[in-house]
């Protein structure tokens, strides 16, 4: 059981006596989030930390990534073909297989990818965004749906990451409250990269606590697309072969 105790003069001794009559090399005690400071500050090291979930939540989690991700990567540029010699280069680089590939033509200054395993792996979506960026030395957007539940987006100029928005910040794990405030959408940021306006930025891209306090994911993120002038960012690789004049880069 956890102590509860301070590790006062009196407790600190009382443990010394037990362990001497036990024969024991050290004081070893489990203590509450609430007195852990104190005992590091009386000279005890941190061996284990002992973590807990409630029991529903985490059912709800694994219900939810058993939804499918989906994303897509938009780059700020007209030079389709540029994206494409990235995406041939890169994709087959990247651990777990790409099915294929598909790149768009510009759609209001932007071309979009699209990749197989960039759905099933959002980090493959990051690195695949990362990499074009840095290659291409452009703004790049990642925007995608994780889990079917939340809504991220990355901004990047020349390799490096800008902004960054998660809809739900705490959906994943609890988090210090300076990183919940970095995955909330800069309008100022966003306004920069995109040419979006920062009231519609602070309007639509919000965050929520829980899943239950904004838009369905879905519905999300088209309206984030909107505001932020991209085309294609409510779906995945499924159906991009459909977009006229798209390039297919299928793989065995």
């Amino acid at each position: 059981m956890p102590i509860d105790e301070q590790p006062s003069e009196d407790v600190l001794r009382r443990l010394v006596e037990e362990a001497q009559e036990r024969g024991a090399d050290a004081v070893v005690v489990e203590a509450t989030p609430e007195t852990a400071d104190a005992w590091r500050r009386a000279g005890f090291a941190e061996r284990a930390r002992i973590l807990e979930a409630p029991v529903a939540a985490l059912e709800h989690r694994l219900g939810g990534e058993r939804e499918p991700s989906y994303g897509s990567i938009h780059v700020q540029t007209d030079d389709v073909d540029a994206v494409v010699r990235g995406v041939r280069q890169f994709v087959p680089r990247m651990p777990g297989n790409s099915q294929g590939s598909v790149v768009s033509p510009p759609r209001n200054g932007w071309v979009t990818v699209y990749d197989e395993l960039a759905d099933r792996e959002p980090e493959m979506l990051r690195r695949l965004a990362r990499e074009l960026s840095d290659r291409m030395g452009a703004v790049v957007l990642l925007l995608g749906v994780e889990g079917g539940q939340v809504v991220r987006f990355v901004l990047l100029e020349r390799g490096r990451v800008m902004d960054e928005y998660l809809s739900v910040p705490e959906h994943h794990g609890e988090l210090p409250p300076g990183d919940v405030i970095a995955l909330s959408a800069n309008p100022t940021v966003v306004a920069r990269l995109t040419g979006a306006d920062p009231a519609e930025v602070r309007r639509v891209i919000r965050t929520g606590k829980r899943l239950e306090d904004l838009a369905p994911a879905q519905e999300l993120v088209t309206d984030v697309a909107a505001v932020l002038g991209v085309e294609g960012g409510n779906h995945g690789y499924a159906g991009a072969g459909d977009v006229p004049g798209a390039v297919q880069l299928p793989r065995e």
